[in-house]
């Protein structure tokens, strides 16, 4: 099938500049792109409105409203180390067919059936597309509901998805070439977004696996607790025979979660799903928290995984160990800092270990500076360490931010 392709403004400079997976990328590397991604689109998605019932009609969308979408799901190939796709003027017309059937019918179905006075051309490039994307419902209408159906496909959340993440395993698939959207709105007010998912375009793509969150910085608001991890493997750089992997996932606070997704087995949710979406069978692992005192991921989380169990294909053992930094898309600030013990009493020659809590954890900058308002009675070292010298009275300062909490020090005489 010939293609017709929109001209590539879809993906923002610094994605086309940036290497899209060689090593991991930086905070500030991920802030830039996610900034660039997210600019874009003002105003409704349709630059013609569908007709969801007798006499049918596709409608069509803005250009603007495809490239944003276009351009946030090519934000999260990059970080995952996939190539970028582009948008086929095809896949457009297929989806946008696709988007208007789900809307007539008000439920999906990726083998959704005709309706009586839909014409059979018009189902035919409607079913091609619900057949061949990723499709999904909601119950309110935006602007930016494209790009939230692009988000919605990169969590697959749900009960119903857990068990293969089919619609982030096709979003991430590295041999995608193209893409395309649809959007339709019900009577009752649901939208129906589709995304072509199926394009083989690209095979000579070089990969060994796909995972998410990827490893280096990582957005903490695109994985929650509810939410799975993935390791999506090339079986062509693996041996898929008798596929036993164990997974190790560990923060640097000491928390540490094992899986054995082939029996499914472990501290929390997993599996190994061989079934066909995407390019590879897919380890799948949700932690369980439950008693563990964690709310949620956040920035300044340190995760690492490992995978033992994997071979090449001559047998050799393929160990994989990685590490993801749990990043905010946006600058956190200091808010304050909170200093302990707040009050001390020493004698000359006397330590103290002094810390100091910055707040929230996740800020930015979590550095902290010391210092004493009098060095004749008590020094400090950066690390918080604090030594009598001679009798009197000082404060110990500790500076976060535009933030200072204090430790009275009273040092006592012979």
């Amino acid at each position: 099938m010939m293609h017709a392709f929109r001209p590539n403004r879809a993906l923002p400079a610094l994605l086309l500049a940036l290497s899209p997976a060689a090593c991991a990328h930086t905070r500030q590397e991920v802030r830039a792109a996610y900034a660039e991604a997210a600019s874009g689109q003002a105003g409704s998605p349709y630059a013609e409105a569908p007709v969801v019932s007798a006499p049918y009609a596709p409608g069509a969308l803005t250009e603007d409203a495809a490239a944003t979408a276009l351009s946030y799901l090519n934000f999260a190939r990059w970080l995952a180390g996939l190539a970028p796709v582009v948008e086929s003027t095809i896949y457009d017309y297929q989806c946008q067919h696709g988007a208007v059937l789900l809307a007539a019918l008000d439920y999906v179905d990726h083998n959704a059936p005709r309706p009586a006075d839909m014409d059979r051309n018009f189902y035919d490039s409607a079913h091609i597309a619900t057949t061949s994307g990723n499709i999904a419902r909601f119950n309110w209408m935006r602007d930016t509901i494209l790009r939230e159906g692009v988000e919605y496909f990169l969590r697959d959340d749900g009960d119903a998805n857990l068990a293969n993440l089919g619609h982030r395993r096709w979003a991430l698939n590295p041999l995608m070439a193209a893409t395309g959207f649809g959007l339709a709105n019900a009577e009752s007010g649901m939208s129906y977004v589709v995304m072509y998912a199926h394009d083989l375009g690209n095979p000579g793509a070089e990969w060994n696996s796909v995972r998410w969150p990827a490893a280096g910085a990582f957005p903490a608001e695109l994985i929650h607790d509810h939410l799975a991890w993935s390791v999506v493997l090339n079986p062509e750089a693996y041996d898929m025979t008798d596929l036993r992997p164990q997974v190790t996932l560990s923060e640097a606070s000491g928390l540490t979660f094992r899986f054995d997704p082939a029996e499914g087995d472990g501290d929390g949710w997993c599996a190994l799903n061989l079934e066909g979406y995407g390019a590879g069978p897919c380890l799948i692992f949700r932690p369980d928290f439950t008693g563990t005192g964690f709310t949620d991921y956040q920035q300044n989380q340190r995760w690492t995984v490992r995978v033992d169990g994997l071979t090449r294909p001559d047998g050799s053992p393929a160990p994989m160990e990685y590490e993801v930094e749990m990043i905010s898309l946006s600058v956190q600030d200091v808010v304050n800092v909170e200093i302990t013990p707040l009050e001390a009493t020493l004698s000359p020659g006397e330590t103290l270990r002094l810390t100091a809590d910055v707040i929230p954890s996740y800020a930015d900058d979590l550095a902290v500076s010391w210092r004493s308002t009098d060095e004749t009675v008590a020094t400090v070292d950066g690390n918080g360490l604090a030594t009598a010298v001679g009798p009197g009275e000082c404060a110990i300062i500790a500076s976060a931010g535009r933030f200072e909490d204090a430790c009275a020090v009273t040092v006592a005489g012979d």
